[in-house]
């Protein structure tokens, strides 16, 4: 591990190999995971303001097998000099001053205070190591983006969902990443297909277009349609055969509202009768209508119960299997992260959608 031998700056104790550190994302500092918890943060909060950068002191500032524009800022030990050189805050690894990021980690990196405009290499010509059918995760790539780097700081570069590292799946999941991630490790973990969600439970078919699985979407609103047809039918066909005197008194009340409508429209009256809102709010709240309203009232609930339980499962099957699908079909890296851009993320055009299905299917059962 790269910080072993380093010292800890809240405990003063050096790290060994199997401890358990965390990276201050700003200053790139090492802590024991406790004695950053104890600390309420980075030990080096105070210096951020100043631009610090913790530097490991065993890296010695070099880096290795360096060539090209970058050979002009060695020293004369072979070495690039500190102050020509991009220090990762994550990793502490010391980076030539054209590097855009890590090139061990992919964290990204703030301008160095020298630049070399002329040094600029064609990350077009960097090798690429695919992915296609044998993906390499390890693969550098200058598209790295802070949720990438964020799912990498707190569950560990390594660490895979299904075989696709969890930095790939942040970067696909992109708002909210770090939560996903966690969820979708812990189920992972567990074997588990339940994990309670509550934005999938309270907004169900909004939640579903908005993370952009318009396929379960419109499944949900086909099954909210379909039961609001069949409530209806079913109802009145019941009151009709085992309560009639209920169905009679109904009919009677649709039938005189609609007389009242239909007066209105053909004398170009300004105001309907007196006693419209009575016959209307009777209807509203007749047996017949308020069982219609219980049946998809549980239909509903049942539906964001299982949204709820279930939600996060979907989306990681989605997730999974988008990811594995672009692999295939990326030809080079930079194509690869710009579909995972495209195909990822949220969308709040989509929740307009469940809107506009409703409203035309709302006009269309008016003519059944």
């Amino acid at each position: 591990m790269q910080y072993t031998g380093s010292d800890c700056p809240v405990c003063s104790n050096k790290f060994g190999a199997d401890d358990d550190i965390v990276v201050c994302p700003v200053c790139g500092t090492p802590h024991h995971r406790d004695c950053w918890r104890a600390n309420g943060g980075c030990k080096n909060e105070d210096k951020h303001k100043d631009g610090f950068v913790w530097i490991n002191p065993a890296s010695g500032v070099a880096l290795p097998d360096l060539k090209g524009p970058a050979d002009a800022d060695k020293n004369a030990s072979g070495k690039l000099s500190e102050g020509n050189v991009k220090i990762c805050p994550r990793c502490g690894e010391a980076n030539a001053p054209f590097e855009p990021v890590c090139t061990r980690c992919g964290e990204r990196l703030k301008a160095n205070r020298k630049t070399i405009d002329d040094s600029m290499p064609d990350f077009n010509k960097r090798p690429f190591y695919g992915y296609g059918e044998n993906p390499n995760p390890n693969n550098f790539s200058p598209y790295q983006n802070v949720y990438a780097a964020d799912a990498k700081m707190l569950y560990g570069a390594d660490t895979t969902i299904d075989g696709i590292p969890v930095s790939e799946v942040a970067e696909y999941v992109q708002k909210k990443s770090n939560k996903y991630v966690g969820d979708f490790l812990e189920m992972q973990e567990k074997k588990t297909k339940l994990k309670w969600n509550w934005s999938a439970a309270v907004f169900s078919v909004f939640w579903f277009f908005y993370r952009k699985m318009t396929a379960f979407g419109f499944a949900v609103i086909a099954i909210l349609f379909s039961v609001n047809l069949m409530s209806s039918f079913v109802t009145f066909t019941v009151y009709e055969k085992y309560r009639p005197e209920v169905y009679e008194e109904y009919s009677e009340d649709l039938q005189e509202l609609n007389d009242m409508i239909s007066e209105v429209r053909s004398s170009g009256m300004q105001a309907f009768p007196d006693n419209y809102e009575s016959v209307m709010l009777k209807i509203l709240f007749s047996p017949i209508m308020l069982t219609t309203y219980i049946i998809q009232l549980g239909v509903y609930l049942l539906l964001a119960v299982i949204s709820g339980f279930f939600g996060t499962y979907f989306y990681k099957k989605k997730v999974i299997k988008d990811i594995n699908t672009l692999r295939k079909i990326a030809v080079d890296s930079m194509s690869y992260h710009i579909y995972i851009a495209q195909r990822g993320g949220i969308s709040n055009a989509n929740v307009l959608l469940p809107i506009l299905c409703y409203m035309i299917l709302n006009t269309i059962s008016s003519y059944l």
